[in-house]
């Protein structure tokens, strides 16, 4: 699952890609729930699947390079863009979540920027198509919480690591 140590890519005849669409966060194992309980909650007030959208990076790229391999940032772009069409003009909410947080900003810096290193949507595409952005958990100063796991074993809001430790030791 390693890339490549002079492209930050794949390495030849290796291929790995995230799962796309909702059914990609909505739980990480039986029984914990990551955005399925969001995801039904919007449901319940009238969103469908064409209103909403998941954006699904692999994380161990550079952001640049989800766009060079995958096209993820274009694919954001247009996704957006027919979300705002098919919806009366009105515009998104963004939510992102953790590391997406930032990939997030790197996008509103990405989209408005001229080619070749940018979406060339011009200086007013976030202002024309996000309402609004509610992030959640971003990592803007680090994961500290993950340091302190790591020195005391703490895993009792791990759904896979808290059985894990509490089965080595009983």
């Amino acid at each position: 699952m390693s890339l490549d140590n002079e492209t930050g890519l794949d390495k030849p005849g290796i291929r790995v890609r995230s799962v796309t669409g909702l059914v990609a966060a909505n739980y990480f194992v039986p029984r914990y729930f990551v955005w399925a309980v969001l995801i039904a909650n919007l449901a319940r007030i009238g969103y469908e699947e064409k209103t909403m959208y998941m954006v699904a990076y692999d994380w161990r790229l550079s952001f640049q390079n989800t766009e060079v391999r995958d096209q993820t940032l274009s694919r954001i772009k247009s996704n957006i863009e027919l979300i705002v069409a098919t919806n009366g003009g009105n515009r998104v909410v963004v939510i992102p979540h953790s590391m997406g947080v930032l990939y997030f900003l790197h996008f509103t810096k990405w989209v408005e920027a001229p080619p070749p290193v940018g979406g060339s949507g011009g200086p007013n595409w976030c202002e024309n198509h996000i309402k609004a952005v509610m992030n959640i958990g971003g990592s803007f100063l680090g994961v500290p919480k993950a340091v302190a796991g790591l020195f005391s074993s703490e895993a009792k809001d791990v759904a896979v690591a808290r059985y894990k430790v509490i089965d080595s030791f009983i």
